[in-house]
């Protein structure tokens, strides 16, 4: 078995706070969008579906890395992840992490689980396409060397599952949130709870 975990709003029920971030910092685009519809979406796709030009991309995003840094804190992490992650590290079942975020917003929501080993992880920055293309999945696939046929993905967002089916994975999971009601993992092999609907997580840990 190996385990891909998308990061926003899978480890970390973040995604309100990203919104809040940025109608913080761009109040003026406020009211081009409501947050359950960029939910998947890369922080560049972000700022265009809320129309901020161009120009201002690379301001907003720097600032929004750093305030979103500052704001985040271990009360953002999912039930049972890290109890999850910690019976994959004692079992030495593998895992990696893929994620449309910067890297530097991904390094600060998986430093809230406290892994000694730095982790693997396929971020918005190391794609050229992102999902609901396949290409953070394969990238994580080959990192891991992983067949498609035991691999275990669990994601937010249809965009997600649609990525990880595309890489050719089949057990793709929804794990819904508060902001998840428009998704419909209709893609994805089931939906679940908690991270113990899993049978195989389940098996491996308790506390899940």
């Amino acid at each position: 078995m190996t385990v891909i975990f998308d990061i926003d709003g899978v480890i970390v029920d973040s995604e309100q706070l990203h919104f809040e971030v940025l109608r913080h910092l761009a109040p003026e685009h406020a009211c081009y969008y409501q947050p359950q519809q960029l939910i998947g979406l890369s922080l560049e796709e972000t700022l265009d579906h809320i129309r901020v030009p161009r120009e201002h991309h690379a301001d907003i995003t720097a600032k929004t890395v750093a305030t979103y840094k500052s704001q985040l804190s271990e009360s953002y992490l999912r039930p049972g992840v890290r109890a999850l992650i910690d019976a994959l590290q004692e079992a030495g079942i593998p895992f990696g992490f893929v994620s449309t975020a910067p890297r530097d917003i991904c390094l600060a929501n998986i430093a809230l689980l406290g892994l000694q080993d730095p982790p693997r992880l396929i971020s918005g920055d190391d794609v050229l396409r992102t999902k609901p293309e396949p290409d953070p999945y394969l990238a994580m696939l080959d990192i891991l060397e992983a067949e498609v046929d035991r691999v275990i993905v669990v994601e937010d967002t249809d965009l997600g599952v649609l990525a990880a089916t595309r890489a050719g994975i089949v057990n793709v999971y929804g794990w819904p949130h508060e902001l998840s009601g428009q998704q419909h993992y209709k893609h994805a092999i089931g939906t679940i709870e908690r991270l113990g609907d899993i049978p195989a997580f389940a098996a491996l840990c308790s506390a899940i």
